[in-house]
């Protein structure tokens, strides 16, 4: 059996794996990986130059590529080294051996001894090519594993097959297809166009959606003002690439402030977003490798008497109310537990236990006099800067803000009364794509789910280290970058990229760059697989119909979420050819996470469900 794998990323590894380790038949078996990038793929390569630069934003500790017995239905494990106890054993040697490897890594691993660390990108792909090698090595007598630096241009089905196309033209017949896929490029959008139009025409820069890594950023320099829009986790990268990338160095005063000494050669930065706000820095890790937290009020049960109680399907928001609810309980309680609670240790026990079978939590906390700091406000997290006046100096409260967002994470991912919170969202995402893989939702409700509870979960659960938001503020402060309100407007005015924000403000720059990577929209991607099988109709969006009749078409293509065989524009599945990554995001939920130990974690189990599939026909 030849069994074409697409992409050598972290899923495509996972499928790669269990092909090789749970195969226990004497028939040849043929995996090949396919990639235009090393091993490890587009994010994680270590040979892209300013991957030694940006920081992943999960710890060392919680980051594997190792199948473990936590993985449901998962097969035999073959358990192995998480990312740290890789570092702490093999990286040094294994580094040593492949002089490839930027020198930078290998100074990098002796900084990197804590379980609560964040290495760089390029370590990852390193880590994921040492586990390659020593998949390699289990490779049984009947098996072959390959991996070719290739893109993948076309797939053509004949008969019980199919005749994979490469970059250079050479094409093979596989048995069996696995597209582990992560973001695609697209097309621009007309305003994009239109900027990058405008941008040739009058000789400045202009840098549309892509991976930071792959920007080109040596034009930018200190004769530039640059407005990036996007505060996500792409305009941290530029954030460092245009700092620390331009010979600017970070240091820590006397009171353990971080204060930014600039090179002299750094642009100036304006960065805004139509939300407004940088993501919530992530709590400084207090987790052990496995640990979730547990819902006390967002629990299966809970659930689906939501779901009973709206005919067998639950509303949008009961769902955000229930989700709420756990995320102030788990607030209060660090407040509570916290040693610097007004209440006495009676009353805080108490109060502990009117909370669990309180309709309205904060009101509950008010009535037992608790105050010692703000509640949880959903509206106020959702916009910070909801309650300020007009004529307040935004530059002084974004520094406040800021300010307040790192003191709080400081207090860990467990016990701070925030970033605790907040970072529960992260275990509970399997019990969210439950609800969405088990239809909960209505259409109606599943789109305001889309465009409600995505962006609150992405400000809120998806933020960078810590340090990148010290860094942002110590750059606010040495004048070198600006954050505009919300609702950010880029036009062009007099040869220049004019900005407007919601508070009236305007700055003007001499280029742009869109700090985000390209939407999951099968209809404006521009990888050539997804582009000649979505022209062929073996991949399409799915198009879902509203109450009123009216229809919405998600950006995903379809598969079948349990077995994710692709579906195609017949609604037909297509026998041995699988999906999974991120352009099926939407039909699924949050795959955009790299696996965890000990956690079920959903790219290890949904590639040994692929891998099972395809030995059954061994």
């Amino acid at each position: 059996m030849q069994v074409a794998i697409i992409g050598a990323g972290p899923r495509g590894l996972a499928v790669a794996e269990r092909l090789i380790n749970l195969d226990d038949s004497d028939n040849q078996l043929d995996v090949q990986i396919f990639d235009p990038y090393a091993i490890g793929g587009r994010v994680w390569d270590p040979t892209i130059k300013q991957n030694n630069l940006f920081l992943m934003n999960t710890v060392i500790d919680q980051v594997t590529l190792f199948n473990d017995d936590s993985i449901e239905n998962g097969g035999k494990p073959f358990s192995g080294p998480s990312l740290f106890q890789w570092l702490t054993t093999e990286a040094p040697n294994f580094i040593a051996q492949h002089p490839e490897f930027d020198s930078a890594y290998a100074s990098e691993i002796l900084q990197l001894t804590h379980t609560g660390d964040f290495a760089t990108r390029g370590i990852m792909g390193i880590y994921a090519a040492w586990f390659f090698e020593w998949l390699k090595r289990r490779v049984k007598g009947n098996q072959t594993l390959n991996y070719t630096k290739q893109t993948v241009a076309d797939l053509v089905k004949i008969g019980t097959k199919f005749q994979v196309t490469l970059g250079d033209g050479t094409q093979i017949l596989a048995d069996q297809v696995v597209m582990a896929l992560g973001h695609a490029d697209d097309e621009l959008t007309s305003e994009e166009a239109d900027f990058k139009a405008f941008a040739d025409e009058h000789h400045l820069p202009y840098i549309g959606p892509t991976h930071p890594s792959e920007a080109d950023l040596s034009g930018l320099t200190e004769n530039n003002r640059v407005i990036i829009r996007g505060l996500g986790l792409s305009f941290f990268d530029y954030l460092a690439a245009l700092s620390i990338g331009k010979g600017g160095t970070f240091v820590r005063d006397d009171s353990g402030e971080l204060i930014y000494q600039p090179s002299g050669h750094e642009p100036h930065i304006i960065a805004g977003s139509r939300g407004g706000f940088p993501l919530h820095a992530r709590g400084v890790n207090e987790k052990d490798t496995s640990e979730l937290y547990q819902p006390t009020f967002f629990t299966l049960p809970a659930l689906e008497a939501l779901r009973a109680a709206g005919d067998g399907k639950m509303s949008y928001e009961a769902f955000e109310s229930l989700v709420v609810k756990e995320l102030t309980y788990k607030h209060l309680l660090n407040r509570i537990n916290s040693g610097q609670s007004n209440l006495t240790y009676d009353q805080s026990e108490a109060l502990k236990v009117a909370l669990l079978t309180s309709g309205d939590l904060n009101a509950t906390a008010a009535e037992f006099g608790l105050s010692d700091i703000p509640s949880l406000d959903i509206d106020l997290v959702r916009n910070p800067a909801r309650d300020l006046p007009n004529d307040a100096d935004y530059r002084t409260w974004v520094l406040s803000y800021l300010a307040a967002d790192i003191a709080d994470a400081r207090l860990g991912n467990k016990s701070a009364p925030f970033a605790g919170a907040f970072d529960i969202l992260r275990d509970m995402r399997d019990r969210v794509r439950y609800v969405v893989e088990h239809d909960y939702f209505s259409v109606d409700d599943y789109e305001k789910f889309l465009t409600k509870f995505r962006p609150l979960d992405v400000l809120v659960s998806v933020g960078p280290p810590l340090l990148r938001v010290e860094q942002l503020r110590a750059l606010i402060k040495a004048g070198i970058v600006d954050i505009t309100a919300s609702q950010i407007k880029v036009t062009t005015e007099d040869g220049q990229f004019v900005a407007r924000d919601s508070r009236q403000q305007e700055y003007r720059g001499n280029a742009l760059v869109e700090a985000r990577l390209g939407a999951t929209n099968m209809a404006i991607a521009v990888n050539p697989i997804l582009v000649n099988l979505r022209d062929k109709g073996t991949l399409v969006s799915p198009t879902l119909m509203r109450q009123d009749g009216t229809s919405w078409t998600l950006g995903a293509a379809n598969i079948d979420r349990q077995t994710l065989e692709v579906i195609d524009a017949n609604g037909d599945h297509i026998p041995n050819l699988y999906l999974y990554g991120i352009p099926v995001e939407g039909k699924k939920w949050f795959g955009t996470v790299i696996p965890r130990p000990g956690v079920n974690t959903v790219i290890l189990r949904e590639g040994a469900v692929i891998a099972q599939r395809i030995l059954e026909n061994l």
